[in-house]
């Protein structure tokens, strides 16, 4: 980037910091790999079960490991076990899901990342299935509720490609 100095700013000041616009754009554009489409990231999203909640927690970012499952919608569908916070803070929050698959040897790999806003999901007949099939929480605990994040902007980079 080339600037121009005004005359009263010295000749050995640093250049200014751009001003942030675009930035989903600049971070898409920083990372080495092919974007993928909004439907080819939610076909390499249904290739995988674990995955992390990217969430606020007492107003500092949080990173949840969980299990996921995609519904018929393409909404992403996370279990809650017992006595989670995550079912009343997140209750119509914007969060973010990502997934990826990574292998180091090769350098190659895919990543998704999913924003949305969470919704806890209520209705009786669609709990019972959730509770059947899953997904199913880590650890031997059952799920007491699950979220459902609607998403509503979808990346996805294949890396090293």
């Amino acid at each position: 980037m080339s600037w121009k100095a005004d005359p009263m700013t010295p000749p050995d000041a640093p250049e200014p910091a751009p001003v942030l616009t675009g930035l989903r754009s600049e971070l898409a554009g920083s990372r080495t790999g092919d974007a993928c489409t909004r439907a080819q990231s939610l076909d390499l999203l249904r290739q995988l079960a674990v995955g992390r909640l990217i969430h606020t927690e007492d107003a500092l970012p949080a990173v949840t490991p969980t299990c996921y499952v995609l519904d018929s919608a393409d909404a992403v569908v996370i279990p809650l076990p017992a006595g989670s916070r995550l079912a009343t803070s997140l209750e119509n929050a914007v969060v973010g899901f990502q997934a990826d698959l990574l292998d180091g040897q090769t350098r190659r790999g895919w990543t998704v990342l999913v924003i949305g806003r969470s919704h806890l999901l209520t209705e009786p007949a669609r709990l019972a299935d959730l509770h059947q099939h899953g997904p199913h929480p880590w650890g031997h605990s059952d799920a007491h509720s699950y979220l459902r994040i609607d998403p509503e902007l979808v990346t996805g980079t294949r890396l090293g490609a």
